[in-house]
């Protein structure tokens, strides 16, 4: 007993933030390598960054990945203190506190085979020769969309996920499929397609083309306390500024291009 007390006064003495901190409850959705479940236990780099940046704020952070739909009720009913991953729109900003700092600018691309030459413009005015492929409810920009709706491509076709899209486009059914940039780099790498897919590239910089790009946010329940949206919103800026956003960023892709 006496061990035990000796201890306890020990924590609170030498360590009184583990004992004290106030625990944060995040939600997102599942999109690797941004955020992704392990073995059970919710990981990626923007579930790093985000967890780190509460840390650092002084809170004990809590993740949980969920359905979009679901974690959007949650963080309206102020059932968690949290969502991200979250862009902006008029709606949301009604129940959410979005930061002025940027928590990942989501970028989309186009794949196609390695080497075959598959092209077209962000205007898509050289695009209506060709067959894409899109995942069925997935939103790619509004940039995207309305080329679509304009039918500015010879057909598009829609299949759950990129699984899908990668295996019609090795069968040769399509001739690209649009994707999230770095989920795509992250499904290349994990199932070794590099040098069999790549992004459509400019000819002159090599440069990725995005035909879309939406930032996202870390974003705070309106009825939760503004003190901890303050203090977490501020350490993510550090982090940005510091070099630790983009050194734990570039554990999980090939590539460092995250701005």
């Amino acid at each position: 007993m006496r061990q035990f007390f000796i201890s306890v006064v020990f924590l609170f003495l030498f360590f009184p933030s583990i004992l004290h901190a106030e625990k944060l409850v995040f939600v997102t959705l599942d999109t690797p390598p941004q955020t992704f479940l392990k073995d059970g236990k919710p990981t990626g780099f923007l579930v790093d960054i985000v967890s780190e940046a509460a840390r650092r704020a002084g809170y004990s952070p809590v993740v949980r990945i969920v359905p979009w739909k679901r974690a959007m009720v949650l963080v309206e009913k102020g059932q968690v203190d949290a969502v991200f991953n979250a862009g902006y729109n008029e709606e949301r900003n009604k129940f959410l506190r979005y930061p002025d700092t940027v928590l990942i600018t989501e970028k989309v691309v186009a794949l196609r085979h390695c080497g075959s030459g598959v092209y077209f413009s962000p205007d898509f005015s050289d695009a209506k020769k060709y067959i894409g492929g899109v995942g069925r409810a997935f939103y790619y920009g509004e940039k995207v969309d309305k080329a679509i709706n304009e039918h500015r491509f010879k057909r598009i076709e829609e299949v759950p996920n990129i699984n899908l899209n990668t295996k019609k486009l090795l069968l040769d059914r399509i001739d690209f499929f649009f994707a999230d940039y770095y989920p795509a780099l992250h499904f290349l790498n994990k199932n070794n397609l590099f040098g069999k897919l790549e992004v459509i590239t400019n000819s002159d910089t090599g440069r990725p083309v995005f035909f879309s790009q939406s930032d996202t946010y870390l974003a705070f329940s309106r009825k939760k306390n503004p003190v901890a949206f303050r203090k977490v919103s501020a350490e993510l800026k550090k982090m940005k500024l510091d070099g630790t956003y983009l050194k734990i960023a570039s554990r999980y892709l090939p590539v460092l291009d995250f701005f």
